[in-house]
């Protein structure tokens, strides 16, 4: 069940991004800094899109038709998790069915205050999801975009949100990166590649990669090559485009300045099988080995 902390938390960080708003959402922050103890009671929906650009409606006993809605449960990890069960539950698309847009990622696109009234929701929040492959769904998509507005630059088209890099050495070994064991990250207590999220700022995937190697490691390239683009499942069961990057660098990871994960450390291919491996790393690993 998401908690007040999380609720005032991606209030904040939706301010941060719609400043013009504050005024509208003061009665739901009001509502959040409240003392009484307890969730606030909330729903969280979610806009649909497909590569046509159209928006995906569920029938609704009030309006005809409307995007996927419900309140929160225990069940549900964050604010995302319920949207995204909503969309589940009300259509049957699955959340691997669906990737995240690069506009708003794990934000929300909206935040609505709700009529005031006691025992109901204070606020719904909307998120944004582009749909990642063709799917069945028991609803219907309509040409007509969110009602307000913020759903008008989401043309529906996937793109890589994140990226790695498969860095190898003229000895024929790669880098690999052990990851913390963390429930709420990607493979956790895995070996993997270096490599994370598009952020704001980041205009291309070279963007992304070149900052998370420096960020992470303090590994500055001199050539990034593109490699192949894959698709991964994140945390929440979405389906996560990456595009991956090769790059050929001769360093000592002891001497790195890593600020996440426990290690790295060079392996040949002939180790990685033995190895805890995350995602696609293995089959990564061997199908650049086979081209080296």
């Amino acid at each position: 069940m998401p908690s007040r902390t999380e609720l005032r938390t991606t209030l904040t960080s939706y301010l941060a991004r719609h400043p013009a708003e504050s005024g509208p959402l003061a009665p739901v922050h009001a509502a959040l800094d409240a003392t009484h103890s307890g969730p606030a009671t909330v729903t969280c929906s979610a806009v649909v899109i497909d590569r046509d650009g159209k928006v995906l409606h569920v029938p609704d006993s009030h309006t005809g038709s409307g995007l996927p809605r419900t309140t929160p449960q225990d069940s549900d990890r964050n604010l995302l998790a319920t949207a995204l069960r909503a969309i589940r539950e009300q259509t049957g698309i699955q959340p691997g069915d669906l990737c995240l847009t690069p506009q708003y990622l794990r934000t929300p696109i909206d935040i609505t205050p709700a009529p005031g009234a006691a025992d109901t929701p204070i606020a719904d929040f909307r998120f944004a999801f582009y749909l990642a492959r063709t799917a069945h769904a028991e609803a219907s998509w309509r040409p007509a975009l969110d009602p307000r507005g913020k759903a008008t630059a989401l043309d529906g088209q996937p793109v890589p949100l994140n990226a790695s890099a498969l860095i190898y050495n003229s000895r024929g070994e790669y880098l690999l990166h052990l990851r913390d064991m963390r429930d709420d990250i990607w493979a956790p207590g895995c070996w993997a590649l270096l490599g994370g999220g598009h952020e704001a700022g980041d205009l291309t995937p070279e963007d992304t990669v070149r900052r998370e190697l420096r960020e992470e490691a303090g590994i500055h390239p001199e050539q990034l090559e593109t490699f192949l683009d894959e698709e991964i499942l994140d945390a929440d069961g979405l389906t996560l485009p990456v595009r991956i990057f090769c790059a050929l660098w001769e360093g000592d990871p002891a001497q790195l300045p890593l600020t996440e994960g426990v290690m790295l450390a060079w392996f040949p291919p002939a180790t990685v099988p033995r190895l805890r491996l995350g995602g696609e790393t293995l089959a990564l690993v061997q199908r650049h080995a086979s081209k080296a």
